[in-house]
């Protein structure tokens, strides 16, 4: 190697070793997260007369926990008849209790006890007889097969609404819907 050609390399190498320095910098600033400013000790101020009154913020509470979330319940719905369909065979006994309510009335509880081995069109029967005792001269009730319906009895009357509350019976299925 010749003279000039040391001095050149030689005189490159700082600006090499530079950029190479300043590629590497760049790339680990990219990788780590920036520093914190840490918090600085708040300085402490001259007691106050006790004449003049302390303009002092008041504490801050800690947040509340936000409260638990309600449950909501389904609206209730007022028709002017419904059906009531029961499907399958008791298999033991059980209890099928159903909510009746005009609107603007009372709620009243229907139970029907229902024995093992009753089929369909039997619990249908019973519910429609319980039916027809709590609305009174309000609706009437028809029980045809295993279809229950419940209109009002004349339209002046209020519309009702009619609710599962329980259905305790192992192997029957009922359903309340629009008749």
């Amino acid at each position: 190697m010749t003279r000039t050609m040391k001095k050149t390399l030689l005189g490159a190498l700082p600006l090499a070793v530079a950029g190479i320095l300043i590629m590497v910098g760049t790339t680990a600033s990219a990788q780590e997260p920036t520093p914190q400013p840490e918090p600085q000790p708040a300085e402490t101020q001259p007691a106050q007369p006790a004449a003049q009154p302390a303009a002092q913020p008041a504490p801050q509470q800690a947040p509340a926990e936000p409260a638990a979330p309600q449950e909501k319940a389904a609206p209730k719905i007022y028709q002017a008849a419904w059906e009531i369909v029961v499907d399958g065979k008791a298999e033991a006994n059980g209890v099928l209790s159903l909510v009746y309510q005009p609107l603007g009335g009372e709620a009243t509880l229907v139970k029907v006890n229902v024995l093992a081995k009753a089929k369909k069109k039997a619990i249908a029967a019973d519910l429609a007889k319980e039916l027809a005792f709590a609305t009174g001269a309000a609706c009437k009730v028809k029980a045809n097969d295993n279809k229950v319906k419940v209109k009002l009895a004349n339209k002046k009357s209020p519309p009702i609404h009619l609710a599962i509350e329980t259905q305790a019976v192992n192997g029957v299925s009922v359903r309340v819907g629009k008749g």
